[in-house]
C-alpha cells in the first residue's frame, strides 16, 4: 500500500503531520494507540516495509482467544507514528486524542510480507501488555488484497487469559510512555496543528478556542448587535407572506409516515436526519433552541445558539435538526447523545430546511421552495466557523426512488418527501411524508427486567405507546443494543421510577411477567425492528437511544399512510409561475434521467412488457421482486460465475441461455477469464456484484439465474454440493420428499450436514456447504457414488443414470450438477415456468406441509419471507465441513 494513501488523506498545507517517507531496513516495531476519535479505537500498527501497517481494533484487544476482535485494515502510517502521543485538532483527519498505549517488539513467523499479502499472518508480541501469539486473518475472498476487514487473535498460550482479566484495555488503561489517561493527555498535549501566526475562532461544544489574535463571541444566547447582510433580505417579495407579529410559541410542522417515496415533479427530497429537531428562535436580540415539544435547550447546544447570531436578521423561526456527524458524513444519534452528557466531544451541525416566520412576515402560506430560497440566502454569507455549525439542508427535486435508494444504500435513516407547493402547518401533515430505510419510533418505557447471565444492571425495557382512548398498549421489550454505559445510564433513570403497579392497558404474557419491575411511564426510547408481528408487538428490536426531546403522552403507533391519500386525484399543481422549481439550480439532475422505472440505478426499457401472462408480472415487477428480495438471493450469486436463461419477452416466448460475455453488457455486470477444465483455452463468463448486478439481470430479460458451485476467487475448488431430485412420469410430491430425507440421513452418515429447497420446478435440491478442500473431481466421484449407492438399494425407485426412457415412476438422483462448469437453480431465483414459481429454501421440517416443489410464486414468496423469524437456512454461510477421507480429496 505504501503511503500514498496516507498522503491523499491529507492536506500538507493545513496539517503539519509529517509527510513520511518508507524507511529503510527491517525492522520490527508494533505499536497501539489508543485513539479518540469521532469513535474511541485502537490503532494497531505493525512495522513492514519500512512503514506501519495500521488496523483499527473498535473493541480493542483482548487476550482471550475466543474473542475475535475485528480490525479494519486502513492506510499506511508514517514510522513516526511509532512514538506519537498527544493531539490531533479537530476538524483535521483523524482528529482527537491520541495514546501510546503499548509498544515493543514483533517477530513474524515466516515470510511476513508473504503472509500479510496472503491475509494470514502469525507472530508473538514482546510490549508492555500484549504479548505472546497472535494472529490477524483477512476475511472474505483469501485472494482479495484489499479486502478490509480482518480479524484479530490471541493465540491460546501461557500468555491467554479467561476471565475479566483478558479486557487488557480495562485492566490496564493508561499510557506506556507517560501513564497518563487520556483525559490527562488532552488537557497538557502534544498538538499537531497549523503553523499559520492567525487562526480564526474555532467552536467546540459552547467554549470558545482562540489564539492571541482572535476576537471572543458574544455570550450564548445574545444576539450580537451590528449585523448586516450583503444580500437584501425582504420576505415581502415573497408570495403570500403576510405582516405578522412572531409568536411567542411555535409547533414544527411532523410527516407523515408512508411506505413508499411519492413520484413526480411536484415532491422535492430531503435527507432524515438522525438527532434532535430543534427550532430557531431570533427575536429582539435573544436566541432560544427549542425542541419539538416546547423545552427550551439553548444551553445544551450553547455553540450553534453563538452561532445563529450571525444569521443577518432581526428574529425570525427557523427549523432544522442537530446531529452530530460520522466520518462518512452520516448522522449518529448515539454520538449526539454521549456530546450532551459529556462523555465525547464531537462537534455538532445544525441542519435548516425551512424559515416559517421572517423579519415580521408570517411565511406559512409562502411555497416551499421559496421559503428555502431565502433560508439558503440568509445562510450564505456567514463565517467560516459559523458555516461549519450551520448549514442549508438541500433537497432533490424529483428523481425520489433513487434519492431513498442512495440514503439506504449510504446507511441513512430515511428522507423526507415534501411538497414544493406545501404551506407550513403547526401540525402533522401529509405535505409532508416520511419514508423509513429501517422501521424505527420512539416508544414508551412501562417497566424493566431482571438481568441474567454476565450482564449488569437489566435484562430488557417493556414497551408500549398510547392508543386514541389514552391507554398505554403494550409492544414488546427489547434487550439488544445497550452497552455497559447504557445500561448503567437507563438503570438509574428507572430507578427512580418504582411503581408496584403495571401502567400498561393490558398485561404481557406470563412469559415477559417474569421478573419484571414497573415504573412510571414518563421515559421514552427509540428503537429500531424488523415489522410490527400479527400479534402488535415488535419483532427483533434493537435500542437506538433516549428520546428527551419527546413527550411520552404523545407517542403513538406508526402507522403508514397510502399514497393516493396524500393529494386529490385531480388536483393541479399549484406552483407559482415564479417558482423556482423550474430553474435549473432547484433540478439536482436532468429531466431525462427522471424515469419512475429505475431500480438501483438500473433503468427499464419496456417496464410494462408482461412476463407471466396469466399472472400479468411485467418486467417492472420483477425488478420490485428482486429489489425488495435482493438481501435474501444476492448472497448465493454474487461473485459466482452465472449461466443465465434469457427470456426478454416472456418466458412463453424463445428463450435462450447465456454463459459468455458479450460486448454489450452493462456496467454492473462484468467478465471474469476462466480457463476450461482441462481443454487449455479459456472463456469469458459473467459475473455480478450487488442490487444493480441483479436488476441489470432483469433489464437483459433473466428469468433464471444458474450460479456455479464456487466463487471466482477459487474456481478450482467448490463449496457447496448439490443433488437434484428430478421426478419421473407417476412420482408422486410425497416420494420425492422421502427420496430428500433419505439423501440428508445418508449425508450425516458421512458428517455432512444439508439444506433443501424447492427446485420451482418438478423436484427439490438438497444442497451441502462444503469448506474449500476439495477438487471438483473429487466432488464428482463423492456425489455420483452416493447418488449410485441410493438407486442400488432401492431401484424400483431411484435412478443415478440420465436415461429417460428408464425414469418413469422413477426419481433421477441427479448428481451431474457437481462438476466443473455445471449450475443450478439459484436459491430465491424466479424459473422461466408458468405460474412464476421460485427455488425457495425451506427447512426439513416444512417439507411435508408443502403442496409441491412450486409452492413459492414471485407474488406469494415476499409474505413468505415478511413471516420468517429467522432464515430456514440459518447457519448455511457458516457452517465448515468436508468431505470424508473416504472420497479421497486431493
Amino acid at each position: 500500500m505504501g503511503l500514498q494513501e496516507y498522503q491523499r488523506k491529507r492536506a500538507f498545507t493545513k496539517t503539519p503531520e509529517p509527510r513520511g517517507t518508507r524507511h529503510r531496513g527491517n525492522g520490527r516495531l508494533f505499536v497501539v494507540h489508543k485513539h479518540a476519535a469521532s469513535r474511541l479505537h485502537y490503532d494497531f500498527r505493525l512495522e513492514l516495509d519500512g512503514v506501519l501497517k495500521s488496523w483499527a481494533v473498535p473493541k480493542g484487544p483482548s487476550l482471550r482467544p475466543s474473542h475475535k476482535r475485528l480490525a479494519v485494515h486502513v492506510e499506511d502510517h508514517p514510522m513516526e507514528y511509532g512514538s506519537f502521543e498527544g493531539m490531533i485538532p479537530k476538524g483535521e483527519y483523524g482528529g482527537g486524542t491520541v495514546m501510546l498505549w503499548d509498544r515493543g517488539e514483533w517477530l513474524p513467523e515466516g515470510d511476513p510480507a508473504r503472509a500479510y499479502r496472503r491475509g494470514r499472518m502469525k507472530f508473538k508480541l514482546s510490549g508492555k501488555k500484549l504479548q505472546g501469539g497472535w494472529s490477524l486473518v483477512r476475511m472474505g475472498r483469501a485472494a482479495d488484497e484489499d479486502a478490509k476487514h480482518w480479524l484479530l487473535i490471541k493465540e491460546n498460550d501461557s500468555q491467554a487469559i479467561a476471565g475479566k482479566q483478558s479486557e487488557v484495555i480495562e485492566t490496564h488503561p493508561l499510557s506506556v510512555a507517560t501513564q497518563r489517561s487520556l483525559e490527562e493527555i488532552a488537557e497538557n498535549p502534544k498538538i499537531w496543528k497549523s503553523h499559520k501566526k492567525a487562526k480564526k475562532v474555532a467552536f467546540s461544544l459552547g467554549r470558545t478556542i482562540k489564539d492571541k489574535t482572535s476576537t471572543s463571541l458574544t455570550k450564548p444566547g445574545r444576539r450580537k448587535k451590528s449585523q448586516s447582510s450583503k444580500d437584501s433580505i425582504n420576505p415581502l417579495a415573497l408570495p403570500h407572506a403576510l405582516k405578522a407579529s412572531q409568536p411567542a410559541s411555535f409547533h414544527p410542522q411532523l410527516a407523515t409516515l408512508v411506505k413508499n417515496v411519492p413520484r413526480g415533479e411536484d415532491w422535492v427530497h430531503e435527507i432524515k436526519f438522525d438527532g434532535y429537531r430543534l427550532l430557531g428562535m431570533l427575536k429582539n436580540g435573544q436566541i432560544q433552541l427549542r425542541t419539538r415539544n416546547g423545552k427550551d435547550w439553548t444551553k445544551k447546544f450553547s455553540a450553534i445558539a453563538q452561532a445563529l447570531a450571525e444569521v443577518p436578521v432581526r428574529q425570525a423561526i427557523l427549523d432544522g435538526e442537530v446531529v452530530v456527524l460520522r466520518p462518512d458524513g452520516t448522522s449518529d444519534f448515539q454520538a449526539l447523545q454521549n456530546v450532551l452528557k459529556g462523555e465525547a466531544s464531537d462537534p455538532m451541525v445544525y441542519f435548516m430546511f425551512d424559515l416559517p416566520h421572517c423579519e415580521g412576515y408570517n411565511l406559512s402560506r409562502t411555497p416551499l421552495l421559496q421559503r428555502k430560497e431565502m433560508l439558503q440566502r440568509l445562510l450564505k454569507d456567514l463565517s467560516s466557523q459559523a458555516a461549519f455549525l450551520l448549514r442549508y439542508s438541500d433537497h432533490i427535486q424529483g428523481l425520489g426512488e433513487q434519492s431513498y435508494e442512495h440514503a439506504c444504500r449510504n446507511a441513512l435513516e430515511g428522507i423526507i418527501s415534501k411538497q414544493i407547493s406545501s404551506s407550513y402547518q403547526q401540525s402533522r401533515s401529509k405535505q409532508w411524508v416520511k419514508v423509513k430505510c429501517h422501521h424505527r419510533q420512539e416508544l414508551v418505557i412501562g417497566g424493566y427486567t431482571n438481568p441474567a447471565g454476565s450482564r449488569n444492571y437489566f435484562g430488557a425495557v417493556l414497551l408500549g405507546y398510547y392508543d386514541e382512548q389514552g391507554r398505554l398498549q403494550y409492544a414488546g421489550r427489547v434487550g439488544t443494543g445497550f452497552d455497559e454505559r447504557k445500561l448503567k445510564n437507563i438503570h438509574a433513570l428507572l430507578a427512580k421510577r418504582h411503581r408496584s403497579r403495571s401502567s400498561f392497558a393490558s398485561l404481557p404474557s406470563k412469559r415477559d411477567l417474569q421478573g419484571v419491575h414497573w415504573v412510571q411511564p414518563d421515559l421514552v426510547a427509540e428503537v429500531e425492528f424488523l415489522e410490527w408481528t400479527r400479534d402488535g408487538l415488535l419483532r427483533h428490536p434493537s435500542f437506538i437511544g433516549m428520546r428527551e426531546d419527546k413527550s411520552a403522552k404523545d407517542i403513538r403507533k406508526e402507522t403508514f399512510a397510502r399514497i393516493e391519500d396524500l393529494v386529490p386525484p385531480n388536483a393541479k399543481s399549484s406552483r407559482s409561475p415564479r417558482s423556482p422549481a423550474n430553474s435549473s439550480r432547484h433540478r439536482r439532475l436532468s429531466s431525462s434521467s427522471m424515469d419512475s422505472d429505475i431500480f438501483s440505478g438500473i433503468a427499464l426499457s419496456h417496464p410494462d412488457r408482461v412476463l407471466y401472462p396469466k399472472q400479468g408480472i411485467t418486467k417492472r415487477a420483477l425488478a420490485e421482486f428482486y429489489q425488495h428480495i435482493a438481501e435474501w438471493v444476492l448472497p448465493h450469486v454474487i461473485k459466482r460465475p452465472l449461466t443465465l436463461v434469457r427470456c426478454p419477452r416472456g418466458f412463453q416466448k424463445p428463450c435462450f441461455y447465456q454463459r459468455h460475455a458479450s460486448d454489450s453488457l452493462p456496467e454492473s455486470i462484468r467478465g471474469i477469464h476462466i480457463q476450461d477444465h482441462g481443454k487449455g483455452g479459456n472463456n469469458t463468463y459473467l459475473v455480478i456484484d450487488d442490487v444493480k448486478g441483479l436488476l441489470a439481470l432483469v433489464q437483459m430479460g433473466v428469468l433464471e439465474i444458474h450460479p456455479w458451485g464456487c466463487r471466482e476467487d477459487r474456481i478450482d475448488r467448490p463449496d457447496r454440493l448439490i443433488f437434484d431430485l428430478d421426478p419421473g412420469p407417476g412420482v408422486s410430491w410425497e416420494r420425492i420428499i422421502e427420496g430428500a430425507n433419505i439423501l440428508k440421513r445418508r449425508l450425516l452418515e458421512d458428517g455432512l450436514a444439508s439444506f433443501v429447497k424447492t427446485s420451482g420446478g418438478k423436484g427439490l435440491h438438497v444442497v451441502v456447504p462444503l469448506a474449500r478442500r476439495a477438487t471438483w473431481e473429487a466432488m464428482k466421484r463423492y456425489s455420483r457414488k452416493l447418488a449410485m449407492e441410493v438407486a442400488r438399494q432401492d431401484p424400483k425407485r431411484y435412478i443415478a443414470t440420465m436415461s429417460k426412457e428408464k425414469r418413469k415412476g422413477k426419481i433421477f438422483i441427479d448428481y451431474l450438477r457437481n462438476g466443473f462448469g455445471s449450475t443450478c437453480m439459484t436459491a430465491y431465483g424466479t424459473r422461466a415456468r408458468s405460474g412464476a414459481p421460485v427455488s425457495t429454501p425451506v427447512r426439513w421440517d416444512e417439507l411435508s406441509s408443502l403442496p409441491g416443489p412450486e409452492a413459492y410464486t414471485l407474488n406469494s414468496l415476499p409474505r413468505r419471507l415478511a413471516s420468517l423469524k429467522e432464515d430456514p437456512w440459518k447457519g448455511f454461510f457458516d457452517l465448515r465441513q468436508s468431505l470424508p477421507s473416504s472420497a479421497k480429496v486431493s
